[in-house]
């Protein structure tokens, strides 16, 4: 939690300091990225815990945040092994994630495959939809204005 403080108000500072266009560019890329790659991990546990709260399954919280980290981790491992080898599969990724978020939702919340599918649809679309953060920022600005 206190990362992404940091980093939002550190975002905030670039954009709104007069002196922030004489910051090296590759500091400016690294905050941008790092910024929206804490946004995009946030988005699976804040939308699981809105359900666990909402379900009133605080209790079983720390069971499945414990398995979206080890999910997320082993899923930036199989990222980086396919990168390797010149294959992106980010948006499979995401599915993967979707779906086990549902599979964890349908085992520790116990609730029916209808709400199991709404959290994995749920995590899905909402790490989809963090990932174009990166065009409001100034980096992906740049990158779209770059021929």
């Amino acid at each position: 939690m206190t990362g992404i403080v940091v980093m939002l108000l550190l975002q905030a500072v670039l954009l709104v300091v007069p002196f922030a266009p004489a910051l090296p560019e590759a500091l400016r890329a690294v905050v941008d990225f790092a910024l929206l790659a804490l946004v995009m991990t946030a988005v699976p546990f804040v939308v699981v815990g809105g359900a666990g709260l909402l379900l009133d399954k605080r209790d079983r919280l720390p069971a499945l945040f414990l398995f979206l980290a080890v999910v997320l981790a082993l899923s930036q491992l199989v990222g980086i092994i396919l990168g390797a080898f010149g294959v992106g599969a980010g948006t499979a990724m995401i599915g993967i994630l979707g779906y086990f978020s549902a599979r964890a939702a349908k085992s520790l919340f116990g609730v029916g495959w209808g709400g199991a599918i709404l959290i994995g649809v749920l995590v899905a679309l909402g790490t989809f939809a963090a990932s174009f953060l990166l065009l409001a920022l100034p980096t992906g600005q740049a990158m779209m204005a770059a021929p």
